[in-house]
């Protein structure tokens, strides 16, 4: 569980002594759940005017950099968020595109015949589930369900693993559990908290790193860089990785508000 609800004061101590003694702050945040509210249908999934403005200012600071590394392709999310000196990393940071880095995991170019394939097995064994449906994300490969309940859930759970592991290469995939969506990659070795770790490296100095985040995607992110920066999970957990949580996603422009406010009174 997170030890501490977030305060304002924690940030300014906070961020006025990490300024000090780092060349910056990296801002990695997540987009659906985080940025924007979680929606049934994810392509309502709409940043605000005013949010965008927040990270619109914040990515003009000498001393930040951001990092938005969401589940969605990194065509869609850097749509949606427009930023053009933004880093945006899609499918959990297998494809990563912002000023001075473009980078896609090995593992993953190599594995686009196999999400091919088993898209086309999953998609004849799921077409019976009203509400449910697949999302080819080129490197990875999405079941939603957030229109579904209970037992439906259950059952198409069932479905998804059976057909699976019927599946030839069956070895060589791994499922990521999401809010109402199971990822399927077969890159196993990479997440988040990887990638936002080679991400700081590439900076080259030392930056201290921000992450805000609401999913268990977002955990590894949290384990990598809790002990470095300030880790925060939208929403109370008593299975996380973060040290510090904001109550609901409307308050992650509160956050912003007071980065904003720090950096600029450095």
């Amino acid at each position: 569980m997170p030890d501490y609800y977030f305060e304002r004061d924690f940030l300014m101590d906070r961020v006025s002594r990490g300024l000090k003694l780092y060349s910056g702050i990296a801002l990695f945040l997540d987009y659906d759940g985080t940025l924007t509210p979680i929606q049934k249908d994810p392509s309502q999934c709409v940043l605000t005017e005013g949010l965008k403005e927040q990270l619109h200012i914040l990515s003009q600071g000498r001393r930040v950099r951001i990092a938005v590394l969401s589940g969605r392709t990194l065509t869609d999310v850097r749509k949606r968020v427009g930023i053009r000196t933004i880093c945006y990393g899609g499918n959990h940071g297998l494809d990563i595109s912002g000023p001075g880095i473009r980078f896609i995991h090995d593992g993953a170019t190599a594995a686009r015949q196999l999400m091919t394939s088993a898209k086309r097995m999953l998609a004849r064994e799921l077409r019976l589930f009203e509400g449910a449906w697949l999302e080819d994300k080129k490197y990875s490969l999405s079941l939603h369900f957030r229109r579904l309940r209970g037992e439906e859930i259950t059952a198409l759970k069932r479905a998804f693993y059976k057909t699976l592991g019927e599946f030839p290469e069956k070895n060589s995939f791994s499922v990521i559990r999401g809010k109402k969506v199971l990822e399927l990659t077969a890159v196993a070795s990479w997440d988040k908290g990887k990638a936002a770790l080679m991400l700081l490296d590439r900076l080259g100095r030392n930056w201290l790193p921000v992450v805000i985040g609401d999913d268990l995607t977002d955990e590894t992110a949290f384990e990598a860089l809790k002990k470095r920066g300030i880790t925060i999970r939208v929403g109370r957990s008593r299975r996380t990785s973060a040290r510090f949580y904001v109550k609901k996603q409307g308050e992650v422009e509160r956050v912003l508000a007071l980065l904003i406010d720090a950096v600029e009174h450095m």
